[in-house]
Parts: structure tokens; C-alpha cells; sequence
């Protein structure tokens, strides 16, 4: 097997909306309105496969007041945004990419419901450039500037608009990565050095896609990674689907009926048609997991026409024949469904109920994909148990036209001043190697240093700004400025506070009150230490009762230096 992989990697940047001057927040009072979507052709006159499998549909929206006219689509876009521009090309010069000299701004025709105009505004930054990773090197393609899209509602069409229009900068690598690992430390660099630059952190700022393929195949993209930790699990068994396809044998499809009449319980119009040699090939909830499960591929592409989905594995709407009889459908039932189709022992059939309509083309789009041998150039979504489930067909150049509305941008005017790289950053801190990592995730290093340069106490700042704070800001809304940091350190500095009274020195000094010298500050610590352990440690308490009290106190002396 051989894999090919390459990333897609969608970055929040922190600063004002893309088109517009209202500020990147997602708050606010909501309003309600609604829109009707459908597929427009591109600049040559074609419709892309991706938006015209959309159809026509209604979607609401919810607008909270951090969203102006631009992004409810009734007025035309202002900018773009300076600030959002000069850091796009700070990352693509980190990156070693060639600047081009002058944006045009595109439309990507986006017709899901995720942006109220119908469509993306994108544009083209810097091409080429490398990230290196534990593992190797990495080429990267492009980096755009777009506009992030609306969040998903509680409902079926429903969107909020306070993500809308936030700017993303869009990194694509060329596909070069050959091991389920690699893709994850790759994802991990790439995340390291856009972090080098003025970017959001935190939940859904960053997302990353996968393209993959396999033995030279079609190219297959997974949406919605969150952790980097399921990478590998996800890529593993995306390899696994495709070699099932890759191996199962040419689908065809038979004889198709309309067997309302032959259902006692009516669900609307049900029709079924034969797969012909696919007996066994569906699977149930029951089958192993390397099973093909060809049902909830087919059940997927039934989605798309509108039968809806109401479990995590099966469409109540479409059913088969290696599950049957159940969900209400009789063993005669299924027999005689078998009979009219005049299947073989080894062939099996999918049944659809619904609206007359819906059925029929619920059932031409899980025939075409019957009829497809291999793997499908698909754009799937990662679901929570490491899998992936069909979402749209894999879009193509038609949906992209020229942005009217937008000037073109000059790059060469944009000067820009290169940031330090988390690696840059970490190596100056005279710290370990976790402490470091940890001050510049946090984005503790600037304060770091401002308080080093008036006392030098890596060790004890260090525990301060990691550890000490953030235990006093979980406790209640104390403030403690660098003054009363280095207050309290130069106490330590001077013997006249252990550091084991760091703690109770910063908040009294936060509060305005006397620092208290000598031991006195350490005795509440002591307390709730003692008080945290022997909570932690009861079974430990009650099965050795006093015997316990040595191995605690050494506990307690280990933490207070005796």
C-alpha cells in the first residue's frame, strides 16, 4: 500500500473582520432572517458538481450585533483588512514562500448554507515554501486569505453569523507524506509556525483537512480534525476504506420497484432495487470493524436527496437488506421484497421510503454510486469514533469567479517585520525544555523577560507565572501586577519569605496589605496542603490508618524542603 497525504490547514488570524470594520468577536444580541441558495455558474459558464449537489435550499440565520451589513449580504464588502493582509505575509515569508505581487480577490461558490452571499471571498497570498517536522521536510502549494464561514445552528439549516467573515489564512501542502504519523507531526509544525504570527487560539480557530490516496488513486479530503491526536487513527482507517473498495467487486445494480403495497406499516412511498452478488457486503451494527459496510456508504449518498438521517450509523429512511428483517419490516415482508426483485441467494437490496420524489432520487444517487468502482474523489467528515462518512462531492475549478467588488491588492507596499518562531522564542528562555514550552504557549515570555531584567530568578518567576497565578486566579478575582511580583521575589531574594510562602505573600500584596515575614506565611499552605493530600490519599489512610501518617509527612517534607 502506499499512501499520499498532503495538509489543509485553516488559521484564524486576530484582528477585525476580513471585509468589513467590525470587530472578531462572536457575541452579541440575535436577530433572525432567512435565504434561499442555488448553484450559479462560474466564469466560463459552468456549475460546479459540489454546489449544484446542493440544490435549492432555505436557510436561517442568526445575526448578533457584532455583524454589520456585509455579512447579512446588503451591502457591498469594504477593505480588505490591512492588518489581516500584512499577516498572511508574515507567515508566508516565515515560511520561505514566493509572494505574488498583487491579490485578486475571488468568489468560491459555496451554496451549504455556511455563507450568506452564496458564496467565499479568497485570495491567492504566496505560493511554494517548507516546513520541516519530525520527520522530514514538507513542500508547501499555496496560502490564501478568505473568509472564515458561519457556524452550524442547533437545527437542520440553521447558522449563526458571528464566525462569518473572520479572516483564515489557508494553508495547502503539495502531498508528500507517506505515514499516518507523519501527517500528524506535520499538522503539529505547521500549527507551531502559524502560531509565530498574531493568530486566535483556543477550540475551532484552527482546523485541519486531510487528502489522501492511496497506490496512486483518487484523492479523497477529510474535514473536521479538532485533535491532532486522532490523525493517525483517522488516516489508518481511511486507508483501510479505501482498500476494502479497492477490492470489493464492481457493483450492479438490478431490478427496481415500487413495494409500497408489500409494507403493512406505511412510511410513505418505499422502493427497493437488487445489488446483484452483494449479499453480506452491506453490514449490520454487529459487523467487525474491518467490515466494508457498503449500507452506510450507500445511506450517505441517500442524504444528499434529502432522507434524513436520524442515527449515528443507519438512515431510518433507507434500509437493507443484511439488517432486514428489523425496524418494523417483517421476515415475510422482506421475503417477499426478495422475491419481487427475483434476488439470488448471493444478491442483496436496498430499500427507501419517503416522499415519492425524494425516494427516486434518493435511489439514483445510491444506483451511481452502486455502479463506481474504487474509490470516489469525495470530500468526507471525521466523525468522533475515528471514521468518515460521505459529505459532497469533491469540488472543481467552476466555482471560483472573479470578486468585483474588491480592488487588487499590492503585496510589494506591505512591509512587514518577521516574528520570532515558537523554537526562536523557547530557546531564549533560560528554563527547561517543558517550562519553556509551556511560557511560550501561554504567551508568558514577554512577561518573563520584563520581570528578569529586575530580578533574576528564572526558577522561582517561572513557578509564578505558571503554577502561582493561575492557582490564585481559579480561586477568586485576585490581580497581581509584576510590581507586587517582584516585590515578593525580592522578599524570597532576601530571606525574609520562604518560597513556600510565594502564594499568600502575592495575595497580600495584591490587596494592598502587609507582607508578613518569617514563617507565618507558609502555615495556610502547609494547612491546605496537608488537608488536599490526605483527601487524595483516603483509601490509602484507611487501609494503613496510622501506618499512613510516615509516607504522607514525607509527602509534605519533599514539597517543603523538610
Amino acid at each position: 500500500m502506499k499512501l499520499k497525504a498532503g495538509l489543509e490547514v485553516h488559521q484564524q488570524l486576530d484582528c477585525g473582520k476580513l471585509f468589513c470594520n467590525c470587530d472578531n468577536l462572536e457575541s452579541g444580541s440575535n436577530q433572525t432572517f432567512s435565504r434561499t441558495l442555488h448553484a450559479t455558474s462560474s466564469e466560463m459558464g459552468s456549475i460546479d458538481v459540489a454546489a449544484q449537489a446542493e440544490g435549492i435550499r432555505k436557510f436561517t440565520y442568526h445575526n448578533r450585533s457584532c455583524n454589520c451589513l456585509v455579512y447579512t449580504d446588503e451591502e457591498p464588502p469594504r477593505g480588505p483588512n490591512e492588518d489581516a493582509i500584512r499577516i498572511a505575509v508574515q507567515f508566508a515569508k516565515l515560511a520561505g514562500a514566493k509572494i505574488i505581487e498583487e491579490v485578486q480577490f475571488m468568489r468560491k461558490v459555496v451554496v451549504d448554507g455556511s455563507n450568506t452571499s452564496g458564496f467565499q471571498r479568497t485570495g491567492l497570498i504566496a505560493v511554494g515554501g517548507q516546513i520541516e517536522y519530525e520527520g522530514g521536510k514538507l513542500e508547501l502549494d499555496q496560502i490564501c486569505l478568505e473568509e472564515d464561514s458561519c457556524r452550524h445552528g442547533e437545527n437542520k439549516d440553521e447558522y449563526l453569523l458571528d464566525r462569518l467573515g473572520i479572516p483564515l489564512l489557508e494553508v495547502t501542502t503539495k502531498p508528500q507524506l507517506k505515514k499516518p504519523k507523519d501527517v500528524q507531526e506535520a499538522a503539529r509544525a505547521l500549527g507551531r509556525l502559524l502560531r509565530a504570527c498574531k493568530v486566535k487560539r483556543g477550540l475551532g480557530t484552527i482546523r485541519q483537512d486531510v487528502n489522501i490516496s492511496i497506490n496512486n488513486g483518487q484523492r479523497v479530503e477529510l474535514k473536521g480534525f479538532q485533535d491532532l491526536a486522532t490523525m493517525p487513527k483517522v488516516v489508518e482507517n481511511e486507508i483501510h476504506r479505501q482498500e476494502n473498495l479497492n477490492n470489493l467487486k464492481q457493483g450492479k445494480p438490478g431490478n427496481q420497484k415500487d413495494v409500497t403495497d408489500l409494507i403493512s406499516k406505511k412510511k410513505g412511498t418505499a422502493m427497493a432495487c437488487k445489488l446483484v452478488g452483494w449479499k453480506g457486503l452491506l453490514g449490520t451494527k454487529m459487523s467487525a470493524k474491518e467490515h466494508v459496510r457498503m449500507g452506510r456508504e450507500l445511506a450517505d449518498y441517500a442524504i444528499k436527496a434529502g432522507i434524513e438521517d436520524y442515527s449515528e450509523t443507519f438512515v431510518k429512511g433507507l434500509m437493507h437488506s443484511d439488517e432486514l428483517p428489523a425496524y418494523g419490516i417483517s421476515e415475510e415482508e422482506t421475503q417477499k421484497i426478495s422475491d419481487v426483485l427475483k434476488c439470488k441467494e448471493d444478491d442483496a437490496f436496498v430499500l427507501i421510503f419517503g416522499e415519492k420524489t425524494t425516494v427516486e432520487s434518493a435511489l439514483d444517487n445510491v444506483i451511481q454510486r452502486v455502479k463506481f468502482h474504487g474509490v470516489p474523489q469525495e470530500v468526507r467528515r471525521v466523525t468522533p469514533k475515528g471514521l468518515t462518512r460521505y459529505l459532497r462531492p469533491m469540488p472543481g475549478a467552476s466555482r471560483m469567479y472573479p470578486e468585483t467588488d474588491i480592488a487588487p491588492v499590492n503585496l510589494r507596499n506591505f512591509d512587514v517585520v518577521l516574528p520570532k518562531t515558537l523554537d526562536q522564542r523557547e530557546s531564549e528562555l533560560p528554563l527547561n525544555d517543558e517550562e519553556s514550552k509551556q511560557m511560550v504557549a501561554r504567551n508568558l515570555d514577554l512577561r518573563f523577560h520584563i520581570l528578569m531584567e529586575q530580578i533574576e530568578d528564572p526558577k522561582n518567576i517561572s513557578r509564578v507565572l505558571l503554577h502561582t497565578l493561575p492557582n490564585l486566579s481559579s480561586t477568586g478575582h485576585i490581580f497581581v501586577t509584576d510590581d507586587d511580583i517582584l516585590q515578593v521575589l525580592s522578599f524570597v531574594k532576601d530571606g525574609k519569605i520562604a518560597k513556600e510562602g510565594i502564594e499568600n505573600a502575592l495575595v497580600q500584596a495584591s490587596m494592598g496589605d502587609e507582607i508578613e515575614t518569617g514563617s507565618d506565611n507558609i502555615d495556610d499552605e502547609v494547612e491546605l496542603l496537608i488537608d488536599n493530600l490526605v483527601q487524595k490519599k483516603m483509601d490509602f489512610v484507611k487501609d494503613k490508618g496510622m501506618d499512613a501518617v510516615g509516607p504522607l509527612m514525607g509527602l509534605v517534607m519533599s514539597e517543603f524542603r523538610g
